[in-house]
């Protein structure tokens, strides 16, 4: 019995004694500080820092002067007012590269929405990629005069392929991808708790889809700035609403425009969607709703007239509007003033249209002799609207 107890105490101590049971030390190595003459030397590789919780500290804003690459599970912390801007005329390549597991986290030094500039992508890189990438506590008005405003700003031919991005708690707005920049491709991403979840103009609505969610911010709404367009456009029913201040296509070529069912789209004050057909171009608007999604356009603001309505001057035989309700709309000053206006030549097929707090009229027919003109239309209501039909000059029609 002793030799036994004597055993069972030295195989104890020995237990205790041996370094592959003890925990390992926890490691707490601090991270590389970068200033701005690290990046002017080339091409830049961000690998992690072994046994550091953050990677890395930015504390400038350098304009890169060679490809980047980051590595899975970095994390970069910014100091105020840093940033990064990929603005050189060489178009050099940007790879950021996370996993699920290993997110790349881009964040700043406090934990205050717009301690950061953020990033500013002009490069035209077509291998650019952000994936699984967390921009976070980022965005302002960036100094120089160009009204770059955001966390991630997107400018002058800038392309990027965004896929599982988050992009949270920013200032100002989350992705602001302007009028002059390039192709943007977006998925599997979140935007939420900025300010405004993305910024962008008609060209990129596209790329606004259903495989990412936009809500929980301080205003939940796309925004959509410049109304022309030269691509064909479809928007998406996603999560939250687009805020447009128009759309007024191009006549370089014939576009179709496509609204899925379920979308809904607030129009600011004074703004009008004006779907032509100039010359041999006749656009094409595809505004079909289901019965359990229809399609919702609306003033910002709840008011009769708050803004101009539709304009439908082209006769593609594709041209259909079903299942939509219509608010807000029509001309307060001056004639035609129907939330729906149509042209001299059209074809339009109408049904199934809500014309709630319109201004006067539902539609406004601009139709005689010599026009071909095509209206075949059923199941139209209104909902505090004075009318349904005029002619362009504002008398009422009562069978059309």
């Amino acid at each position: 019995m002793l030799l036994l107890l004597m055993g069972f105490a030295f195989s104890s101590c020995s237990s205790d004694d041996d370094p592959l049971t003890e925990e390992p030390p926890q490691a707490n190595n601090p991270a590389i500080v970068l200033d701005c003459d690290y990046f002017s030397s080339g091409n830049i590789h961000l690998e992690n820092v072994p046994g550091a919780p953050i990677d890395y500290i930015i504390s400038c804003d350098p304009k890169i002067k060679g490809d980047i690459l980051i590595d899975a599970g970095v994390v970069i912390a910014f100091e105020k007012n840093a940033g990064l801007q990929f603005i050189d005329d060489a178009n050099y390549k940007i790879e950021m590269k996370g996993t699920s597991q290993n997110p790349i986290i881009l964040t700043g030094t406090e934990k205050i929405k717009g301690h950061w500039r953020g990033l500013l992508l002009s490069t035209d890189n077509a291998s650019n990629v952000m994936n699984h990438v967390t921009v976070e506590y980022a965005g302002q008005i960036r100094p120089g005069g160009w009204n770059y405003k955001g966390a991630v700003i997107g400018a002058w031919g800038g392309v990027m392929d965004f896929n599982n991005v988050s992009i949270r708690d920013c200032q100002e707005i989350g992705l602001h991808w302007e009028a002059r920049a390039g192709n943007l491709t977006l998925a599997n991403s979140t935007f939420t708790r900025n300010d405004v979840p993305i910024v962008t103009n008609a060209n990129h609505i596209n790329s606004i889809d259903e495989s990412s969610t936009y809500s929980g911010n301080v205003n939940d709404y796309i925004r959509l700035e410049h109304t022309g367009a030269d691509k064909d456009i479809t928007f998406h029913n996603i999560d939250i609403p687009f805020f447009s201040n128009g759309l007024n296509p191009n006549n370089s070529a014939k576009r179709t425009f496509t609204f899925k069912p379920g979308v809904t789209i607030l129009m600011d004050a004074g703004s009008e969607m004006y779907f032509q057909g100039a010359f041999r171009y006749q656009h094409e608007t595809i505004m079909v709703g289901t019965p359990n999604d229809r399609i919702t356009i609306k003033g910002k603001e709840d008011v009769a007239g708050y803004w101009k309505g539709l304009s439908i001057l082209s006769d593609s035989p594709l041209n259909e509007v079903r299942f939509l309700d219509i608010s807000n709309a029509g001309e307060t000053i001056g004639d035609p003033n129907g939330a729906i206006k149509l042209g001299k030549s059209v074809f339009l097929k109408l049904h199934d249209v809500n014309f709630i707090n319109c201004f006067e009229y539902g539609v406004s027919l601009n139709y005689g002799h010599g026009y071909n003109f095509s209206l075949d239309y059923s199941n139209l209501s209104l909902d505090n609207t004075p009318k349904l039909f005029s002619d362009h000059n504002g008398v009422e029609v009562t069978n059309p």
